[in-house]
């Protein structure tokens, strides 16, 4: 990339896996030395700002999708595609207004669909390039793939943040049978890249690491869960719920129940503290997530989001690859009683 440019990161809000799959982008961008602008909302620009506090920021809104507990992740989308266009909509109007204002040469964004213009370079990154279809109607995948190539024609390149070959994180959906010519493999993207690992204050290596993420209501179910589970055991356990304040200046809210220890959310050092020192990960098998996790060498148990056809497709693509071990979440009792603590018990 020659020469200094001013370029525009912005991740989708919808959970944290979208925003810190961008930090290692925005800091290899940062150390060439380019003017960086983030663009996000809510918890996501709160953890951008958090992460890189001289960075420049601008609020960049979407819909705040909702997923009902009892339906597939899908068909709880359906009902909200209006609000989601009109978001994407909102995006482009206001991503010309920023080229603008800013002077803007490259833009890259994480599954942000509206972050086009003319005559401006845009990057997509996702890893679902492919995307998964509900059992029962696999044979739509095909013609939903040709309709993402179509949504997907104003951006210059798309970035996937897998490996070219076996093994790989996200199977097909990395991998399609044609891979469009513009699409190109970057490797796997983590937060914990360059990161040194520091033991927080009087923390000791837990039994039990839950790292909770994804969508309400099942983020809050799988805590809920989580902690009647672990405080029935009696083992040491840190559940990080990953809810960092909107706020950057807000510290993490800690509370201890019984043995488990609840942290809102902490930085990048004290997580991979955490992950590389605890006996047994518990975690959905969201991209981020898994990405982190496979680079610095553990394994985990992945509870797929119940109807979130990805996540339980990610979940068996890994596990048949002998990478993880995974449960659903109904079954997430009978898995629990055969793992041991460290002491044995």
């Amino acid at each position: 990339m020659a020469g200094i440019k001013t370029i525009l990161v912005s991740p989708l809000e919808w959970g944290l896996g979208h925003t810190v799959r961008v930090v290692p982008v925005i800091a290899r961008l940062a150390e060439q030395g380019h003017r960086v602008i983030m663009a996000s909302d809510g918890r996501s620009l709160g953890f951008l700002r958090l992460r890189f506090p001289r960075l420049e920021w601008v609020k960049m809104p979407f819909y705040p999708v909702h997923y009902s507990g009892n339906r597939h992740f899908l068909f709880s989308l359906i009902p909200q595609l209006p609000g989601i266009l009109q978001a994407i909509r909102k995006n482009r109007l206001q991503i010309r207004s920023l080229i603008k204002e800013h002077s803007i040469d490259l833009i890259i964004c994480d599954n942000r669909y509206g972050l086009t213009a003319p005559g401006i370079p845009s990057v997509f990154i996702t890893n679902q390039l492919w995307l998964k279809a509900p059992r029962g109607i696999h044979w739509g995948e095909w013609l939903g793939y040709r309709i993402h190539l179509r949504l997907l024609r104003g951006f210059s390149e798309i970035w996937l943040p897998d490996f070219p070959g076996l093994p790989n994180i996200s199977g097909i959906q990395t991998h399609p049978p044609q891979l469009p010519a513009k699409a190109r493999y970057i490797g796997p993207l983590s937060r914990f890249e360059g990161v040194v690992p520091v033991k927080p204050e009087g923390a000791v290596p837990p039994d039990f690491l839950v790292l909770l993420s994804g969508p309400e209501p099942q983020r809050s179910i799988l805590e809920e869960l989580m902690i009647r589970l672990l405080s029935e055991k009696g083992k040491p356990a840190v559940l990080l719920r990953g809810l960092p304040s909107a706020d950057p200046e807000s510290g993490p809210v800690i509370e201890q129940t019984g043995c488990i220890t609840m942290i809102s959310h902490a930085g990048d050092p004290h997580i991979l503290w955490y992950m590389m020192e605890a006996g047994t990960i518990i975690c959905r098998p969201g991209n981020s997530t898994v990405t982190d996790l496979i680079l610095v060498g553990r394994s985990a148990i992945l509870i797929p989001t119940p109807g979130h056809t990805e996540q339980e497709y990610v979940a068996g693509h890994l596990a048949g690859q002998g990478l993880f071990d995974v449960c659903v979440q109904d079954k997430i009792e009978s898995c629990l009683a055969n793992i041991r603590g460290r002491d044995g018990s």
